[in-house]
Order: C-alpha cells, then sequence, then structure tokens
C-alpha cells in the first residue's frame, strides 16, 4: 500500500515522531524561561535561576537527549528490537511529563524538593529519547532498498512530520506554559506522546508488517528496560537532591567535560573503524567526517532554545498590532517554515535524483552550514540594534534568521539520517544512527556553554577579536565558525565522494 508514491507506513512513523517532538520541543521552548523567570510570588513563578546557569542546564538536557541515544541504538539491536525500544522511551517520555506537571504542585512549585523532582522527570524524558529516537529514523530507512530513489524524499517527508509537532507544541505547551501556567505546558506534552503511541500500536501490524520486530529467539525485555529507565532517572534525582551533582560540576567544569567527552569519542570511533571490513571502513569514515561538521551546524542552530530564546525574549520588540507574541511562538518559525518547504526540498532531491544530478552528502552539508552563517549576519544586525539598553530589535530580524536557519537545516539534516541508513554496515545500522546523535550531543552541549558567555561577551569580560557592541559580537562568533565550516567542507568534497563510492 502507497501513499504520495511511497510506503504507507513511512506516514504512520511521519506521525509517530510528530507526536514525540510535539513532547520535546514543547518541554525545549519553556525550560530557559521557566529557570530564569523570578521566583518571586507572581502570577507564574519560575526558579529565578541566572541566564549562564538555565543556559548549562539546557545545554547538558538537550546534550544527553542526544547521547543517549547510542545507548538506545544498542539495546534495539541486540536486545528488544526497534518496536519494543520505541514503545519504551515513548512510555517514559510520558511519564516524564507527568512528572514535571507533578513538580509544580503545591509547595514543590518553589521548593529544592520540587526541583529535584523537575529533575527527576528532565531525567525519564532523556533516558525515553534514547530509546525512541535512533528506532524511528531506523524503521523509515528499512521501508526501502538500498539504492531506492525515494529515499531521501522520504525523509524529507519524515522531517516535515517532526516539524509539524515542533511548530504545534509552541502553541499549546507554549501557550499553556507562559500564559497559564508553567508546569500546564509541560503536562500538555504528555498527551501528545500518548496519543502518538496510540496511534502506533493500533496501526503497526497493518503499515508496518515485520519492520521493527525483536532480534529472534530473544525474551520480551521491554518492562524490564522501563523500570531500569525510571530507576536510572530516579538516582540521578536524588544525586541531584543530596548537592552531589553540583560538587561534581564545581570540580569539573563543563567545558573540560565537553573535551573529555570529545577525545573519547574520536578515540571510540577510530577503535570501531579499524575492526570493521575493509570495504565498511570508507563509508564508515565519512559518517564520522559529517559527524564533526554535524556538531558545527547544531552548537549554532541550538541557540534557538538558549541565547535567541532570551534574546527574543528579552531584547526584541514583539508588539504587532497591539498584542504582544508570546516568546515561545517565535519556536515554531522554523517548524513551519520547514512545514512549508519540505515538499519543495523532497521534490527537488526526487527530481535531481532522477537525473543523476543530485548533489552528494558533502555538499548538502556546505550547503546547510553557509545558510546557517547567513542567518546569523541577521542577528548580528539584531544585536547592534539592541546594544542600546533602551531600544528593542525589531522581530523581522528573528524571522529572518530563522529562515535561512530552515533552509540550511534542510538541506542538511533530514539527508544526514538518510546518508547514516544507506552508508552504515547493515549490521550496525541502529548503533551508528546513535552514534550520529552523538555529534547533536556535543553540539547541544557546546552551545549551552557558549550561551552562558553571553553576558561576559556582552560587558566585555570575554574579549574576541572583534568589537560590534552588545550580542553582535556573540552572534558573530557563529557568522564565522559556520562559514569556515562550510568552506571546509566544499574542499573535502571530492576526498569523502572517493571514501564512500557508491552511497548517494
Amino acid at each position: 500500500m502507497t501513499v504520495l508514491g511511497h510506503p504507507a507506513g513511512l506516514f504512520l512513523l511521519f506521525l509517530v515522531e510528530m507526536w514525540e517532538r510535539f513532547s520535546y520541543y514543547g518541554m525545549r521552548g519553556l525550560l530557559v524561561l521557566y529557570l530564569v523567570q523570578s521566583a518571586l510570588p507572581g502570577p507564574n513563578p519560575g526558579r529565578g535561576w541566572s541566564r549562564g546557569e538555565a543556559s548549562v542546564l539546557y545545554g547538558w538536557y538537550t546534550g544527553l537527549a542526544y547521547l543517549l541515544p547510542i545507548v538506545g541504538g544498542w539495546v534495539a539491536d541486540e536486545l528488544l528490537g526497534t518496536h519494543r525500544s520505541m514503545v519504551v522511551g515513548g512510555l517514559l517520555i510520558a511519564l516524564g511529563h507527568v512528572v514535571l506537571a507533578a513538580s509544580g504542585i503545591g509547595s514543590l512549585a518553589s521548593t529544592d524538593a520540587g526541583m529535584s523532582v523537575f529533575v527527576f522527570g528532565l531525567a525519564l524524558i532523556v533516558i525515553g529519547t534514547g530509546h525512541f529516537k535512533p528506532c524511528v529514523s531506523v524503521m523509515v530507512g528499512q521501508l526501502y532498498a538500498s539504492h531506492d530513489a525515494r529515499r531521501d524524499a522520504s525523509f524529507t517527508i519524515f522531517y516535515m512530520g517532526i516539524n509539524l509537532g515542533a511548530f504545534l507544541s509552541a502553541f499549546v505547551c507554549g501557550t499553556l506554559g507562559e500564559r497559564v501556567g508553567w508546569h500546564w505546558g509541560f503536562g500538555s506534552a504528555a498527551v501528545g506522546m500518548l496519543a502518538g503511541l496510540a496511534l502506533y500500536l493500533s496501526l503497526r501490524r497493518r503499515l508496518l508488517g515485520d519492520i521493527g520486530a525483536p532480534p529472534r529467539g530473544r525474551a520480551n525485555l521491554a518492562v524490564p528496560s522501563a523500570l531500569v529507565g525510571v530507576a536510572l532517572a530516579g538516582v540521578f534525582a536524588l544525586l541531584y537532591h543530596a548537592g552531589v551533582l553540583t560538587a561534581v560540576a564545581a570540580r569539573v567544569p563543563g567545558r573540560l567535560a565537553a573535551l573529555v567527552l570529545g577525545v573519547l569519542a574520536v578515540a571510540w570511533a577510530v577503535r570501531f573503524v579499524a575492526r570493521l571490513d575493509a570495504r565498511e571502513r570508507g563509508p564508515t569514515v565519512t559518517i564520522f567526517v559529517f559527524m564533526l561538521f554535524n556538531a558545527v551546524f547544531w552548537l549554532a542552530f541550538e541557540q534557538a532554545g538558549s541565547s535567541l530564546n532570551l534574546f527574543t525574549d528579552l531584547r526584541t520588540d514583539r508588539t504587532l498590532d497591539g498584542f504582544v507574541v508570546p516568546t515561545t511562538w517565535f519556536q515554531s518559525v522554523n517548524a513551519g517554515l520547514i512545514f512549508v518547504l519540505a515538499p519543495a526540498f523532497a521534490a527537488l532531491w526526487s527530481w535531481l535524483g532522477r537525473r543523476g544530478r543530485d548533489p552528494r552528502q558533502p555538499v548538502k552539508i556546505a550547503l546547510g552550514l553557509a545558510f546557517l552563517a547567513l542567518g546569523y549576519v541577521f542577528m548580528v544586525w539584531a544585536g547592534r540594534i539592541a546594544a542600546d539598553p533602551a531600544v528593542r530589535s525589531p522581530m523581522v530580524l528573528v524571522l529572518a534568521t530563522y529562515f535561512w536557519h530552515t533552509v540550511g537545516e534542510l538541506c542538511l539534516s533530514p539527508t544526514g539520517l538518510s546518508y547514516v541508513t544507506k552508508a552504515a554496515p547493515v549490521r550496525f545500522v541502529s548503533l551508528l544512527m546513535g552514534v550520529w546523535f552523538v555529534s547533536t550531543f556535543l553540539a547541544n552541549l557546546g552551545g549551552g556553554l557558549v550561551a552562558a558567555q553571553v553576558e561576559a561577551i556582552e560587558r566585555g569580560e570575554l574579549a574576541l577579536p572583534w568589537h560590534l557592541g552588545g550580542q553582535a559580537d556573540f552572534f558573530m562568533l557563529f557568522v564565522v565558525s559556520a562559514g569556515a565550516a562550510s568552506v571546509l567542507m566544499f574542499v573535502l568534497a571530492p576526498w569523502l565522494a572517493r571514501l564512500a563510492p557508491g552511497v548517494e
């Protein structure tokens, strides 16, 4: 059974991923705003954290949500199968959002114990995402033969599901969080995740058949895996409540932790490639090289939930005909544009593929980075305007930034997921899909740590080679880094193509 020329199962996975992303992006848009909101009594009190502290927690939360898929990919390959692992992940995510909502009940909303409950919910979401994230992408790839010209188009369509969920979440979770109560926004995300799971379980057998089935002869370990996830999240929250995590963070700075993790990741990648068959090494090396550039892209892109989010909230004129646009609504701009532009990109890749002119993956990554750099040019402009504390930047500059970032994302991200399913050795495809998300972990963690330096840069305490004023200096960092990475990828493109002959 096909729909619009693609297997009907693609659209089921589209809807499941839509609801999972609804829950994730609903939380993402609210987290920093909730943490920095004054803790004083008022209509919607937050936690009163500094912008730097909130950005660091945001970086760890979003980063770990992309690190744990490497473990989730291994669990799916070796123990559960992608179907069971995805269901376990969805249930843990939903439970996590329920816990976040509960952390705002009564005195918990303002006490240290309530913050520990909040951290428990965050940990559940992170662990659940680790189970869920690699599996759904792998199942999309399993719907097609390895050289099917529709693969890149299918991942772009699938990407529309991701962004439809993200688009809706800002208007539902974001509006409830900002205008009714933060914890109403957090809890509403659980409804979306449960809706997605119900739809998936009711239609899976009919539309997906045996895709995602567990390894033969394996016992059903779904329930023990879910219980382990809850226990690990509980231990993490207890360590936070006891002050252990704070003490470790004080002794091991985030920048050092990111560096050590990066070195360990490179060492593991070298060892992994060395143990592969000769014919598998070249394509796998390209996956790891692309990961580095993927990290550069997402480090800059994921400022959307931290520094860009706070700039929109504090330094942007959000008034439109007397109506003050909620800050969280801007989180839907990128997702809405993807939903509009993704069909055009899907058609473009298919049209070029039928004519043998589809750009190779290195070129798509280079284009993505170039458009990302272009988007930050508008934020440099906005930062210059808002350098005067009495002046706010027009919202059109923030909108222009998100537009060009969206164009860059459509060049790089969905095609990157498709590339991993084509280039990875079949026996390691779920694992390497998880590894692909390691670069996003490093990017999110690094992005949070970089965002924590905004105020230091703005005050001149952290000097940069340029002096533009206000937050323009900070945003110029991403114009330079993404632009340089784009040029380097264009230079490396011929060499990378030779490493993976036949992988388009």
